[in-house]
């Protein structure tokens, strides 16, 4: 069955739609390299997670009047890309790198102190992270309640985009470690490798975001570091050229049959 929209069938992803996300999403297509060139030399956050336009401040205002207000419905996201998604559904299977960032027991932590405060710390880490992850041209993708999923991909992160995902990973642990305190326990993992990358979701609630195996393993990364920990398969550390010396070591993760070759930071 076709997914409707506005009383209408959407249009099913076709070859040329795939061919159109590929350029875009490895860096071939121009025109995303100028618009995100563009919006990002203002420098305000938060930002449309596909072409960089500011939400906030001058920029955001500049933004709006181009049509690339954020969307009711998805705040990292804006009507220009909304509509663009709206033409070109679907998306395409390229590399990536993803990371997670979670809270270490986030219900005992939220069940010690008040919904305030506890809104509070989850807000420091959550600043931290808008700074860390931009700053190595990632993507954040959303925010989980007690965590952050991050996309590296080569459109904008390049073709290193491990080890800027892993320098962001370094940066947002450095950045946690900064708050005062009581701060949050956070823990990170990143995983690499081939994920299908475009548009998920209904034809109401669009997103832009990932699926597949490495998305899952680097929420599992992510759910099992410790706290202050760099959890990272060695497909990342590898394409990274991670050269920490820690060793090489399973580990078995849940709902995976074969255990996975992590190191840890």
């Amino acid at each position: 069955m076709e997914s409707m929209e506005n009383g209408q069938p959407l249009r099913p992803d076709n070859p040329k739609d795939e061919e159109m996300w590929r350029a875009f999403l490895t860096g071939d297509d121009e025109g995303l390299k100028k618009l995100r060139g563009f919006w990002s030399r203002i420098p305000t956050n938060p930002r449309c997670k596909v072409c960089a336009s500011p939400f906030g401040g001058i920029g955001g205002g500049l933004a709006r009047v181009l049509w690339h207000a954020p969307l009711a419905r998805n705040q990292l996201l804006c009507r220009a890309c909304d509509s663009m998604f709206r033409r070109h559904p679907g998306g395409a299977e390229i590399d990536v790198s993803v990371l997670f960032a979670d809270v270490r027991g986030s219900t005992g932590l939220a069940e010690g102190t008040s919904p305030t405060k506890f809104r509070k710390q989850l807000q420091a880490f959550y600043d931290v992270a808008w700074v860390a992850i931009p700053n190595w041209d990632g993507i954040i993708d959303k925010f989980l309640g007690d965590g952050v999923m991050a996309l590296f991909i080569p459109a904008i992160a390049g073709e290193q985009h491990a080890a800027q995902a892993v320098a962001a990973g370094r940066d947002l642990l450095a950045g946690v470690a900064r708050l005062p305190e009581p701060r949050l326990p956070v823990g990170v993992g990143i995983h690499s490798g081939l994920a299908y990358v475009g548009i998920i979701g209904s034809a109401q609630d669009r997103d832009f975001s990932a699926l597949g195996d490495v998305v899952n393993v680097a929420a599992r990364l992510g759910s099992v570091a410790k706290a202050g920990e760099l959890l990272i398969s060695t497909d990342a550390a590898h394409a990274a050229a991670v050269t920490s010396g820690a060793a090489p070591h399973l580990l078995e993760l849940k709902g995976r049959h074969e255990p996975l070759e992590v190191i840890s930071l």
